[in-house]
């Protein structure tokens, strides 16, 4: 990896640590409201496949 190359990820990682380190209160309850949200709808995405997937699965063995 070069010097300038090095030089521009510690710099991108700094701003990014300065970045969090200056968020409130609010900013902090809004990202995890928000990260949890999106977790919950992965999760219930994932659920919701499998359980059509195995729906599925048993109506095709119905059918034979």
């Amino acid at each position: 990896m070069s010097t300038t190359s090095t030089a521009a990820y510690s710099t991108g990682w700094a701003s990014i640590v300065v970045g969090i380190s200056n968020l409130g209160l609010n900013e902090w309850a809004i990202l995890i409201g928000i990260g949890c949200t999106v977790g919950t709808f992965a999760i219930n995405w994932y659920y919701k496949r499998k359980e059509f997937q195995l729906m599925q699965a048993q109506a095709h063995l119905e059918d034979d």
